[in-house]
């Protein structure tokens, strides 16, 4: 498994490193918003798409995971998806940023998931601001 040879890679993390303040509003490129809350290492909070297909605004939950300047979380939609985003905080020009990956999701009737399952899989960047 990938996961597995490049989790082999990973460095300790740093005990003495100042803890990351992820709490707060942020936004990305599409003026999407995360209202992220951290308690110890667990991200709490609520995200707001500006895209959706209805073409209106879409919320969620969400949950995720801190350690140190890495950031994961997953929101559950009001809709038959799921999306992941894992990044990390960076300071570009004096802003903090964080730049992530992400995957969604989508039901696929049953019906037709022998030939468009691997459709429902969705992926892309985002790089959030406060």
């Amino acid at each position: 498994m990938q996961h597995e040879s490049a989790l082999k890679r990973t460095a300790k993390t740093n005990p003495a490193a100042p803890a990351v303040n992820f709490t707060g509003k942020w936004h990305n490129q599409l003026t999407s918003t995360v209202d992220i809350s951290v308690q110890g290492s667990s991200v709490t909070g609520d995200y707001e798409s500006a895209v959706s297909g209805t073409g209106t605004t879409i919320k969620g939950k969400l949950v995720g995971y801190v350690n140190g300047d890495l950031i994961a979380f997953t929101v559950n939609w009001p809709t038959a998806a799921i999306t992941a985003w894992v990044g990390q905080l960076t300071v570009e020009n004096g802003v903090d940023t964080i730049k992530t990956l992400w995957q969604m999701t989508k039901n696929v009737e049953d019906a037709n998931e022998a030939t468009g399952l691997w459709a429902s899989i969705n992926a892309g960047a985002d790089n959030f601001v406060r």
